[in-house]
């Protein structure tokens, strides 16, 4: 136990320009998930979609995987990316044990996988914690409803340059050349965060590009002049 509470101490640390993400829980709640059995998944597997009847909460300790929202027609909607010391599946917490999204891994990720029933019967021994959960369903919350107003109210432009320093604040690193966002993304990946086809979303880049506000190559995204790209997309 000395070494788990070690290594999660340590990884509020690691390889990020920015402190602690708003979605990344404590410590001490991360030490409860880890009491869960440990998954491996491939890029692109699929961890759970909609329809499966699943009970489980899981616990990010490495990776990067996407929830996204599928209509009937197969369109999707990334809803948002997480990363390590990031918690999915909550809505579990609640009864809801027929999943709604569909949560697949961006690269290969490591997740600890703990029951429900279990998961509650942890935290019951700590009831401090249930603050950090309280606290996570609101910014989820808020997070969807600022997703809602992006796709009504704002152009492709302004979409992207949002959703280009959400990734920044949540995933950046600082490179010699800028902040670079530290997984591969394609321009359709982007397009479903945004809410937009692939080709306006192309089109959005290539500009941004143009204008010496980012670089792009080979999948990876350096924003080399982040104040503009605020100027373009306002305050998160």
């Amino acid at each position: 136990m000395m070494n788990r509470n070690f290594t999660f101490g340590r990884m509020w640390t690691m390889n990020s320009r920015h402190e602690r993400n708003g979605n990344q829980i404590s410590a001490a709640l991360g030490i409860i998930c880890a009491q869960g059995s440990k998954r491996t998944y491939s890029k692109g597997e699929i961890i759970y979609q909609p329809g499966d009847l699943d009970s489980a909460i899981y616990y990010i300790r490495s990776g990067k995987i996407k929830l996204a929202y599928l209509d009937e027609s197969g369109r999707k909607l990334t809803l948002s990316i997480l990363g390590e010391n990031e918690l999915f599946g909550e809505m579990a917490l609640i009864g809801e044990r027929k999943r709604t999204l569909l949560a697949q891994a961006l690269e290969e990720v490591s997740i600890y996988e703990i029951d429900e029933r279990r998961f509650l019967d942890l935290v019951e021994r700590k009831p401090e914690l249930a603050l950090d959960i309280i606290g996570l369903f609101g910014r989820r919350t808020r997070e969807i409803e600022r997703k809602l107003e992006d796709l009504v109210f704002k152009d492709i432009s302004t979409r992207l340059s949002r959703q280009l320093l959400k990734l920044v604040k949540e995933h950046g690193q600082e490179t010699k050349n800028g902040t670079q966002i530290d997984f591969k993304i394609t321009h359709k990946e982007l397009a479903d965060l945004i809410g937009s086809a692939r080709e306006n979303t192309t089109s959005a880049l290539n500009r941004l590009a143009k204008e010496g506000i980012l670089d792009k190559r080979r999948y990876r995204i350096i924003i080399k002049d982040e104040e503009k790209l605020k100027q373009l997309g306002g305050n998160l």
